[in-house]
């Protein structure tokens, strides 16, 4: 479970992605999300006041917002991970700052049930990417005291996201705060 999210001032070396998801009048474009991202040369002490742990789950922890953008940082202890979910609704598109994270991707299957298409290790730098129905999970799977920082991108700001049971395939709406 995650904690409710803190927000903090803008760090300068986000200074032009805020201004470019400030000026957005509709949802992202996922491909100009992660060409952002990727291009984005920043480090854990960069963005150092949004880094903030929780104790029961990974933290999200608001950098900015506007009526078209979320940004986040998503901070992560070892064994914390995201349920199954889908982002209906919203492009998300996150990078790996420090640590290293773990991408299950899921699909439906004709009886219902969601079942595991593959897995990516994300290094320090990695970008990934999803949108609507796009099924997946992240978590922290490193040993024990190895943390994990992400910086999220959510266009529009995600309200509810779909949530999957493994067992049943049965999917639910759920606030991402709570999730």
């Amino acid at each position: 479970m995650t904690t409710p999210a803190t927000s903090c001032e803008v760090p300068p070396k986000l200074a032009g992605l805020v201004g470019y998801l400030s000026a957005l009048a509709a949802r992202a474009d996922l491909g100009e999300l992660e060409r952002h991202l990727l291009a984005l040369d920043i480090t854990r002490h960069d963005i150092s006041p949004a880094c903030v742990f929780g104790t029961r789950g990974y933290r999200r922890n608001t950098i900015a917002r506007g009526e078209w953008f979320e940004l986040l940082a998503l901070c992560w202890r070892s064994g914390d991970c995201t349920p199954i979910h889908d982002h209906e609704g919203s492009s998300c598109a996150f990078k790996v700052i420090e640590g290293q994270g773990t991408e299950i991707r899921y699909e439906p299957t004709a009886c219902g049930m969601v079942c595991p298409t593959g897995r990516r290790i994300l290094e320090p730098g990695t970008v990934c990417a999803a949108e609507d129905n796009d099924i997946h999970q992240v978590a922290n799977m490193q040993a024990k005291g190895v943390d994990l920082i992400t910086l999220h991108i959510y266009s529009p700001p995600i309200k509810q996201m779909g949530t999957y049971d493994f067992a049943s395939g049965e999917r639910s709406e759920t606030s991402p705060g709570l999730a």
